[in-house]
């Protein structure tokens, strides 16, 4: 297998769908998600306002090396962080060129390092916490903190559809490749192929959206016959749900430690 071949698959809709459907469901076993959903979320509250206290340079890249570590440890998707990683180059490389027909584009990428630094921390940040917890986690945590139950049943909703989604365009998408005609020729750099691969792409994005919203309207019915909306200002059921939560000794040295790793990158560098 060539290196355009492994790159080929590694970058199919099979394997993005599974590698994005790992991070979402199969990261029990990570660091963070033995944590406190509650503590998750203050831990991220904070670290989206740390990174503006620094504008030193070495600073903001040892706490971008702190962040990073947590995210290996919460096992993040491969195809997530190549993402982010293009689009902070692809940012830097548009300061570059737009700075060379303004002035010197090094003392303008200089200028905007730390801003383009900071905010790359809050991301990886975001990753982390966000790919270390369960739809269920996750739901757990903002409605411990008052958010309406509306609002966390819409993200584990939208949580499981995921797969439902996934295949279901996989499954459309395969079906109009099997009743239209490749091109004959893929021509140079395969244009052609891909030129018909988005064809069919946006073809089945119409479909499936129709679909959405006729199994939103059962799923809405299944709810409403199941009694959701009384159980909405129900206080046993929310009590019932949030009982397993509990702060422990790891999660309360899990914050101030990261407080202290913070402190010490601060002073050090």
């Amino acid at each position: 297998m060539t290196a355009l071949d492994s790159l080929r698959e590694a970058t199919s809709v099979e394997a993005i769908k599974t590698d994005l459907l790992r991070t979402a469901y199969e990261n029990e076993g990570s660091f963070l998600h033995r944590l406190d959903p509650r503590v998750l979320l203050l831990w991220y509250a904070v670290f989206l306002f740390v990174p503006w206290l620094f504008y030193d340079t070495t600073v903001l890249l040892g706490l971008l090396a702190f962040v990073s570590a947590l995210a290996v440890l919460s096992r993040v998707s491969l195809f997530l962080v190549g993402l982010m990683t293009f689009t902070v180059a692809s940012t830097l490389a548009s300061y570059a060129v737009v700075t060379v027909f303004t002035g010197d584009p090094v003392a303008a990428i200089q200028a905007l390092l730390p801003f383009t630094l900071k905010l790359t921390i809050i991301s990886v940040s975001s990753l982390a916490v966000f790919s270390s917890m369960s739809p269920k986690t996750l739901a757990q945590g903002l409605r411990s903190l008052g958010i309406p139950r509306q609002f966390t049943f819409l993200i584990t909703y939208g949580y499981r559809m995921l797969p439902v989604l996934f295949e279901e365009y996989h499954d459309l998408v395969n079906s109009f490749r099997l009743r239209s005609d490749a091109p004959d020729s893929p021509g140079r750099f395969r244009w052609r192929h891909y030129v018909y691969l988005l064809k069919l792409s946006m073809r089945a994005f119409y479909p499936m959206i129709f679909n959405v919203a006729k199994r939103s309207r059962v799923t809405v019915e299944a709810m409403e016959a199941r009694g959701f909306s009384h159980s909405l200002a129900d206080e046993a059921s929310t009590d019932l749900r949030l009982a397993e939560m509990k702060i422990r000794p790891a999660d309360v040295g899990f914050f101030v430690g990261s407080l202290v790793v913070v402190a010490g990158i601060a002073r050090l560098l």
